[in-house]
């Protein structure tokens, strides 16, 4: 038997004791669906669950990201199973866009670089935004 075969059938039985759900393939396929592979990442730099030490299921959680051109302050509010999301920009104007698996939302940054989003899945997000040099600009990908 070659190595490839001996793959083939351990992939099989991994599939047939243990499957991926279909959520979770969702999901990828989402994120991968959305992917611009010319955008400069905004890296995370602050999370207050992980800074906190805190275990998922809290109301309020701040988030961070930087990048060399933007910088995205996040908080997310959670109510009934839903996501409110407030967020910051700085370096960027137009409109913020939210991107979730499946779903995609569009709000206007003001002029003081705010935004708001209302009734999101809690599911991984991330947030694209357009620098003032007309750069790209998203977010890694954060489980809300």
């Amino acid at each position: 038997m070659t190595d490839d075969e001996l793959l083939d059938e351990l992939r099989a039985a991994a599939e047939q004791a243990d499957p991926v759900p279909g959520l979770v393939l969702r999901q990828a396929r989402a994120a991968l669906a959305t992917r611009d592979l010319d955008a400069e990442l905004a890296e995370l730099a602050f999370d207050s669950e992980v800074a906190a030490g805190a275990v998922r299921g809290g109301d309020v959680r701040l988030l961070s990201f930087d990048s060399a051109r933007v910088s995205v302050e996040l908080q997310a509010e959670y109510e009934d199973g839903r996501v409110t999301l407030r967020g910051l920009v700085t370096g960027a104007a137009g409109d913020a866009v939210i991107e979730t698996a499946g779903e995609r939302h569009v709000r206007p940054i003001d002029p003081d670089g705010w935004f708001t989003a209302t009734g999101l899945p809690r599911a991984a997000t991330r947030v694209k935004v357009t620098a003032a040099d007309g750069t790209t600009v998203t977010t890694g990908w954060t489980s809300l």
